[in-house]
């Protein structure tokens, strides 16, 4: 036990010496978390919207007036014919783009159901349905305030009325889904990088050498290794919730123990990638690109930044064996719902045995390559 606090007090000190170490702990995460919870959305707003009054009527004119009053559209004006529109389109100078067709008030007051056409830019498939549930909603406010007028036989026309209710997350805004990914992405990148330079590094520099000709057991090496990116994964988690916090003031909704805990689980697996790493590579910007080639496919098939459900089958079997999968369930379910470990035990065990094997994995190569 005493050659093993030795080990730990050795990699605390071979760490503050590493100056860019400090702004990679402290600086880096604030400001990687800073910049991509603004930069990184799925909310889509401001749609450049143009509209073809081919009727000229009042009711036209209303609706022109509720779409060009609405937020949620860049009203451009009036295009003089659908011509128009196609070529708008075609320069990608408005995204929707809405045709009122002739008699459309006359239709209107019969009873008759009108229909508008709605030309919408499909090249961002999910930018087309936000853009088109926008459409629908804007339409259906404008119906109900038509309705009002009329009585009878036109007042059964009414559709049903759903009043939907947003559970943790009212206005549907995407930062209370991306920042706590954000983190979780930072803990995974920066935690192997460092893993894998500072082995490396002490190859480079003979150290590593010098430690096997010592009593040391390979095990107490390992922990040696471990336990001090364990610390600093930890403060990465304080530096990226106090950032969340104060500016983007999301705050955990659950227990911070067990989002620490859960943290300290994943942070095996990233650990032993690390040390994998360093195996496969003689010097540092060899052991940065090989963690990053590793890093890079756990991120995008982590359903950070695609849903798993939108995946071919067979990819979503292989997110099975990414253990960042299970951390962004993790570290969103704490921070937005405040789940407890009853109903997150099952991703905290898949974690601990992908951490378990992955430590043993790269202990056995370190070991061999020794």
């Amino acid at each position: 036990m005493q050659r093993l606090l030795y080990l730990i007090q050795k990699e605390f000190r071979q760490i503050r010496r590493v100056k860019a170490y400090i702004g990679i702990i402290f600086v880096m995460p604030f400001v990687q978390l800073l910049i991509l919870g603004f930069a990184i959305t799925i909310d889509v707003k401001n749609l450049p919207l143009v509209i073809v009054d081919e009727d000229h009527s009042s009711a036209s004119r209303r609706m022109i007036e509720a779409f060009s009053k609405t937020d949620l559209f860049d009203y451009k004006g009036v295009a003089p014919s659908s011509k128009n529109v196609v070529e708008l389109l075609d320069e990608n100078k408005v995204r929707v783009a809405i045709i009122i067709p002739i008699h459309f008030e006359r239709d209107l007051k019969k009873g008759k159901k009108p229909l508008v056409q709605v030309l919408v830019d499909g090249v961002d498939g999910n930018s087309a349905g936000i853009a088109m549930a926008y459409v629908n909603q804007t339409a259906m406010l404008l119906q109900k305030d038509w309705l009002k007028g009329y009585s009878g036989e036109q007042m059964k026309a009414k559709l049903i009325e759903i009043v939907p209710r947003m559970w943790y997350n009212p206005n549907l805004e995407s930062k209370y889904n991306i920042v706590p990914g954000i983190l979780a992405v930072l803990i995974t990148m920066i935690t192997a990088f460092l893993t894998a330079m500072n082995l490396v590094r002490e190859k480079e520099i003979g150290t590593l050498e010098q430690l096997m000709v010592t009593p040391i057991k390979s095990w107490e090496m390992i922990l040696g290794k471990i336990l001090p990116f364990l610390v600093i994964a930890i403060m990465l988690l304080i530096v990226g919730v106090f950032a969340a916090g104060i500016v983007f003031n999301i705050w955990v909704k659950g227990s911070y123990l067990l989002l620490f805990v859960m943290t300290i689980v994943f942070s095996m697996s990233t650990l032993g990638l690390g040390i994998f790493a360093s195996t496969m590579a003689n010097t540092q910007q060899q052991a940065m690109f090989i963690a990053y080639f590793f890093s890079i496919f756990a991120l995008l098939l982590s359903g950070f930044f695609i849903p798993i459900e939108n995946m071919p089958s067979w990819v979503q079997t292989i997110t099975y064996l990414n253990p960042l999968r299970y951390f962004i369930v993790i570290i969103r379910e704490i921070y937005l719902k405040g789940s407890g470990f009853i109903h997150l035990w099952k991703e905290a065990l898949a974690m601990a045995v992908f951490g378990g094997v992955m430590i043993i994995l790269a202990s056995l190569r370190l070991r061999k390559r020794l």
